[in-house]
């Protein structure tokens, strides 16, 4: 049986808001909720699915739903609407560029899985209005919508607390923690002193332990990002450098000052995913995907899992972060409309058995409060994957923008960013010109 629950009207209006998570109150505030089901009247904007009984679509995935939570989601799909889906798997690296070249032979696929790939995936694209959607249901992000309009078309869509949703999160070793009477993150957040100097406190605090353990392995970019600042943004339209905004550079130097002092061991999401799971280290910013039983963090004990919302830099507003996902049309596709009943379908949570796809019960309830609210000012970031390499040319724009400085000594941040501004901007005008 499916695992719905209840819409409450304070869930209904927050799916209208602007969403932040503040730096106060706590993980256990409330039940957590999906969004609302929507009837088939809405599905499409106009459009009756027996129409297209008997079709095929075909979805360019490296995920193969035959491993995971959205396997009997297909399933299901192809048996109300009588529209096969045929799955196209190819590796995530390769994913644009074999997409392309589907495209170039005719032989394009119908439905885009877009991850870190914005803007290079517009090479690859169609206007969503072919699937002929209703994007004013409250069911679609309009955060994403809103940075998937270039041009005013709209190229993906993803809806309001999908379970594929990555938002960023700190997770912590609840054993560790609590069998060295160190003072966790949520205790911290339910006090409403969850913030950057508490966080690191805790490191040293870990790292104090012994030279086998790591106090910190975070995602810098995202911890950027939810202060407000950022590396890359996204604004009105076009990129911009956030290299030089004053808060950035202060966050590079706390990281900096912690890679000096031993507490903090790297910041990049990579390393982070691999450190954490060993058991020895306190604390990690990586994505909500770590919740998953198929995540991360899937060999460690579940019981061994803390977790709760990302910290306040100075009493700033914490907001709502992650790479950007979405789910689009491919040049060419075969049958667009199908696609989009597809979409509608797969990507509304209610189709799914979420109580079998987490680690426990709270790590489900976690997820939904973090993903279920529509965030119209997520501070979304770019600088991993091929959204900005494949236009660019480069390998990574990782490295130069955010390891190196972050790496350097504390005095030596920023002339190490102010070494790659010439760079960054030469980026800056190219992804703005992948635009037009």
């Amino acid at each position: 049986m499916k695992n719905l629950f209840v819409r409450m009207a304070a869930i209904a209006l927050a799916l209208l808001m602007v969403a932040t998570v503040a730096g106060c109150g706590g993980n256990s505030d409330g039940p957590s909720k999906k969004p609302p089901t929507q009837g088939d009247n809405t599905i499409n904007d106009n459009i009756n699915p027996k129409d297209y009984e008997g079709t095929e679509i075909t979805y360019a995935t490296w995920r193969n739903p035959a491993q995971y939570e959205d396997g009997p989601v297909v399933s299901d799909f192809e048996k109300k609407y009588g529209i096969k889906v045929n799955v196209d798997l190819m590796t995530e690296s390769e994913y644009t560029n074999k997409v392309l070249g589907r495209i170039a032979s005719s032989n394009s696929p119908d439905v885009y899985f877009s991850t870190y790939t914005f803007p290079y995936c517009l090479d690859a694209l169609q206007p969503i209005d072919a699937a002929k959607l209703n994007l004013e249901e409250s069911v679609w992000d309009k955060s994403l919508i809103y940075l998937a309009t270039v041009g005013g078309k709209t190229y993906r869509v993803d809806t309001v607390g999908n379970i594929w949703k990555d938002e960023d999160m700190v997770f912590y070793n609840k054993k560790l923690l609590q069998d060295n009477g160190i003072k966790t993150p949520e205790e911290l957040y339910e006090a409403g002193k969850w913030d950057f100097e508490n966080m690191a406190t805790i490191m040293k605090q870990v790292a104090a332990l012994g030279p086998e353990y790591i106090g910190g392995a975070v995602h810098l970019e995202g911890l950027i990002h939810s202060a407000g600042a950022s590396v890359i943004s996204y604004k009105d339209g076009k990129f911009q450098n956030g290299t030089k905004d004053t808060l950035t550079q202060d966050i590079m130097r706390w990281a900096s000052t912690g890679m000096k002092e031993g507490w903090l061991s790297t910041t990049s999401i990579y390393n982070a995913l691999n450190e954490f799971p060993s058991g020895k280290v306190g604390i990690a910013v990586l994505h909500s995907f770590g919740l998953k039983k198929t995540g991360y963090l899937r060999t460690m004990k579940p019981s061994d899992i803390g977790f709760t919302y990302l910290p306040s830099w100075k009493g700033n507003e914490v907001q709502a972060t992650s790479f950007v996902r979405g789910w689009g049309l491919c040049k060419g596709a075969q049958n667009p409309v199908a696609a989009g009943i597809f979409l509608r379908y797969y990507l509304d949570v209610n189709n799914y058995d979420t109580s079998s796809a987490f680690i426990s019960k709270e790590a489900e309830n976690f997820f939904f409060k973090l993903t279920s609210t529509s965030t119209s000012n997520k501070n979304f970031y770019f600088c991993y994957g091929s959204g900005v390499t494949g236009v660019t040319g480069k390998e990574s724009a990782v490295g130069d923008y955010i390891q190196t400085p972050a790496h350097a000594d504390p005095t030596q941040v920023i002339p190490e960013i102010d070494k790659y501004q010439g760079e960054i901007n030469s980026d800056i005008a190219k992804l703005n010109e992948k635009l037009k």
